[in-house]
């Protein structure tokens, strides 16, 4: 089993739970293998190097959903069963499939649990590239969010005392002084609607995202369908009264707020909007986004909705 290690994860959360899931392996007399790299193009090229080396039987990262992002494209169809034990600051992934905080009790379900098979979603940007993505495509406001809290000292803090949900929120105050809505619209499996005053456009593949927020209650990582969750025709005072509501998924039943769901989703306007994906940099829309259903063998204790 291979592990894969982001000891800088979560405010330094990684290496506490890398501590203590060693102890555990070493314990049961585990054998496995481990990558610990700093910089995360030095963590991907050994892991590369590793798995072509053939013999690994089970993946398991140790870090957040930025951490699982940057691996997805060795992961992607490799047939690797793929665990996940939570460290991360926002832990979506985590929360999509069940897993549990505990280093421990996360660990048991990568050593016991049953693979599920688990779809991505592929960004494609108008620059011709594509990106993978396992949770969310925030584009727009919610974009200029992860940026602001990405680069944010408060991130820190809130890490430490585990309020990555209040890390949003700062950031959300932040970027609305700044950000400008504008028409966008929005293409689904061919079908396409245009939307007035848009503030974001989120394309899901999981239920949450930025740290907790049930952007898309329905939507699912094994169904092969993406939702998208449009939040149009509203001011910035009327989006700072519906934003409560995310997190509890309540918002879908305002009239600011559209739920389309499909296998192609298109997201376009006649200015760049930023786009990140799982929390990470993902170019800008216009941008094409798909479903590919089955990618990753995932151990989960249940998929949730």
């Amino acid at each position: 089993m291979l592990f894969i290690v982001n000891e800088r994860a979560g405010n330094g959360r990684g290496g506490r739970a890398w501590r203590i899931v060693e102890r555990e392996l070493r314990a049961r007399g585990t054998a496995y293998e481990v990558v610990a790299e700093r910089e995360e193009a030095e963590a991907f090229e050994k892991t590369k190097e590793i798995l072509k080396r053939g013999g690994v039987k089970a993946v398991a990262i140790i870090g957040g959903d930025g951490t699982l992002h940057g691996l997805l494209p060795l992961l992607a169809g490799s047939g690797i069963p793929l665990g996940l034990i939570p460290a991360g600051s926002g832990n979506d992934t985590a929360r999509a499939f069940g897993l549990p905080k505990s280093p421990t009790a996360a660990l048991d379900i990568v050593l016991t649990g049953k693979p599920r098979p688990a779809d991505l979603l592929s960004a494609r940007l108008s620059t011709g590239e594509s990106r993978l993505t396992l949770t969310a495509l925030a584009i727009g406001l919610d974009a200029a969010v992860a940026g602001d809290v990405n680069g944010s000292r408060y991130k820190r803090w809130c890490n430490r005392f585990g309020l990555g949900s209040l890390a949003y929120l700062i950031g959300l105050v932040r970027a609305l002084s700044r950000y400008k809505p504008r028409t966008v619209e929005v293409t689904v499996d061919g079908t396409t609607k245009a939307y007035e005053r848009v503030w974001l456009s989120a394309v899901s593949n999981v239920a949450n995202y930025g740290g907790g927020l049930r952007i898309s209650p329905g939507a699912r990582p094994d169904d092969g369908l993406l939702h998208v969750c449009v939040v149009h025709g509203c001011t910035a005072w009327q989006l700072l009264r519906v934003f409560p509501t995310i997190l509890n998924g309540s918002h879908v039943r305002t009239r600011y707020v559209s739920i389309l769901r499909g296998a192609e989703i298109s997201v376009s306007s006649a200015r760049p909007i930023p786009a990140f994906g799982d929390g990470e940099p993902a170019g800008e829309a216009p941008l094409d986004a798909y479903a590919l259903p089955g990618q990753l063998l995932f151990m989960a204790a249940g998929i949730s909705g």
